[in-house]
């Protein structure tokens, strides 16, 4: 755990730094260049950076991709997973929008008179649901973090008597039977505050978050009631999910494409 935590960190100044010297991490780690140079070693061997004489450069499977960058990426996927999310979102209902580009998806669905509370943190949705004049918006108190266009809540801004019918979560990997995963531990206790504030959580990602490599435990399986992805997601770990008891929703981009839903209507757990 405490190397995991290590990794963590390191990741997390290079996210602001792409390449930096072992005796600056050392420094900024207080900790020594012996101990930075395993963790470097640990890290290469896990595809997040390669090694330079005397630095370490952060690759692409570890950066902080930008909001508008992912957007694009696997579209028909995603739009296929909102619509399907969408059925979850009863009209006079409160839920919880994690940032990220398929719950972004989900918005752009919302219909413009549709009466619905909404608490997120992320500011693409609020933007686009201002234009929903019967949507109250609830944006957190937090820090802005750029590259993901969203707030990163202080717990102090969230109310003790919020609560949500339905969280949408979203994440950077999920593998079975850990649950999801996050680069950055800036972005995990939010995801965490949204997903205790709500009755029922929904994790939405599409097949190339399945079994990711990443360094942060943000949401345990367990807390996780619905998973909605598509179908090109690994057989193999939506069979182990299905095991778990989880409901799993599998939708299809193609244009007539059907849904397949496993364990529907699953219901597992009773929050205090």
């Amino acid at each position: 755990m405490l190397a995991k935590k290590k990794h963590a960190q390191i990741i997390e100044i290079m996210e602001k730094k792409n390449e930096i010297s072992v005796s600056e991490l050392a420094e900024r780690l207080n900790c020594t260049p012996m101990t930075v140079r395993r963790n470097l070693d640990e890290l290469e061997e896990m595809n997040f950076i390669t090694r330079k004489r005397g630095y370490a450069v952060l690759l692409a499977p570890a950066r902080n991709t930008d909001f508008y960058e992912q957007s694009d990426k696997n579209a028909a996927q995603k739009h296929a997973i909102a619509r399907e999310a969408f059925s979850f979102i009863d009209e006079g209902s409160s839920i919880c929008l994690d940032s990220g580009t398929t719950t972004q998806q989900l918005v752009n669905l919302i219909p413009g008179n549709f009466h619905l509370s909404v608490i997120t943190p992320s500011l693409t949705a609020a933007m686009v649901l201002s234009n929903c004049p019967d949507v109250q918006v609830l944006i957190p108190r937090g820090m802005l973090h750029h590259s993901n266009r969203s707030v990163l809540i202080d717990e102090s801004g969230l109310g003790e008597g919020f609560r949500a019918d339905v969280a949408f979560l979203s994440c950077r990997s999920l593998r079975i039977p850990g649950g999801t995963f996050e680069h950055s531990m800036s972005l995990t206790r939010t995801k965490q505050l949204l997903s205790k504030m709500a009755e029922t959580n929904i994790l939405l990602l599409d097949y190339s978050k399945w079994g990711a490599s990443s360094l942060c435990p943000t949401i345990p399986l367990d807390d996780i009631d619905v998973i909605i992805t598509d179908n090109g997601a690994p057989e193999e770990a939506v069979r182990e999910a299905e095991k778990a008891g989880i409901e799993i929703i599998i939708a299809d981009p193609a244009p007539d494409g059907k849904a397949v839903h496993l364990n529907q209507g699953m219901r597992r757990r009773d929050r205090a």
